[in-house]
């Protein structure tokens, strides 16, 4: 949707403080923060704490179902996934080796591994809506220079590709009034253990040129999680 020109941006949904959906309520909510994003309790831990929390009320005489507690790691995590305000949710699909295989059979060839991931799409609607990067973000690209006339390279979109880049979606009608935005992908070797098991998977981040660096080294959601790749295992044999 165009704006016109000087117009304002459309004021963002107001939301109710009470409505705590998808969660229960405050406590539902902060209990999930906690336990996911706080101490990142492995999912074995949730469901042993789950079942401890549960049978200590059924022994104090309160029924399992008059409480308001998750009944196992899977019913948190479903939970997180439904939750729509400022996040996209997780999709995943399994992936095996076809092709053909040698006499002795590496580990990696017969192993199924899970590929997780989002909707780079709706991720980067997000950033772009993000009112935090007011004032920080940079929607065209520039040249600039220091007191001594010399170029400064300190942002990404004050770099020559943004600028040829830019060049290109001027010359196409069909691209006029477009902003451009460049995509920066990354990603790193860790161990997650939240809800896996110590599963060791490449994070992959994603972000935009359009961010300053400033704002993205301070960790404001200018960099986001896209997906969350597998690694395969294999023994290298010396002969």
């Amino acid at each position: 949707m165009y704006l016109l020109p000087g117009a304002p941006p459309p004021p963002p949904p107001v939301q109710s403080p009470t409505d705590w959906t998808p969660y229960r309520d405050r406590v539902d909510f902060e209990l999930t923060e906690f336990l996911y994003k706080t101490v990142q309790m492995s999912g074995g831990s949730i469901d042993t704490l789950s079942q401890l929390i549960r049978a200590t009320v059924i022994a104090h005489g309160i029924g399992p179902d008059d409480i308001d507690l998750f009944a196992c790691n899977n019913d948190l995590l479903g939970t997180i996934d439904t939750t729509l305000v400022g996040d996209v949710p997780w999709q995943g699909f399994s992936m095996f080796y076809e092709g053909p295989r040698p006499d002795e059979v590496p580990e990696w060839m017969t192993t199924t591994y899970d590929v997780w991931h989002r909707d780079p799409r709706q991720l980067l609607h997000n950033v772009l809506a993000n009112r935090d990067f007011h004032g920080e973000f940079d929607y065209i690209p520039f040249r600039e220079f220091d007191t001594m006339k010399r170029r400064r390279w300190r942002d990404f979109m004050s770099g020559d590709w943004a600028w040829k880049e830019a060049d290109l979606i001027s010359q196409d009608p069909e691209t006029h009034g477009a902003m451009l935005v460049p995509l920066v992908l990354g990603s790193d070797k860790t161990t997650v253990s939240v809800a896996t098991g110590q599963n060791e998977y490449y994070p992959l981040y994603m972000s935009i040129g359009n961010v300053r660096n400033s704002v993205r080294r301070a960790h404001r959601n200018a960099v986001v999680v896209l997906g969350f790749l597998a690694i395969p295992k294999s023994k290298c044999v010396l002969s």
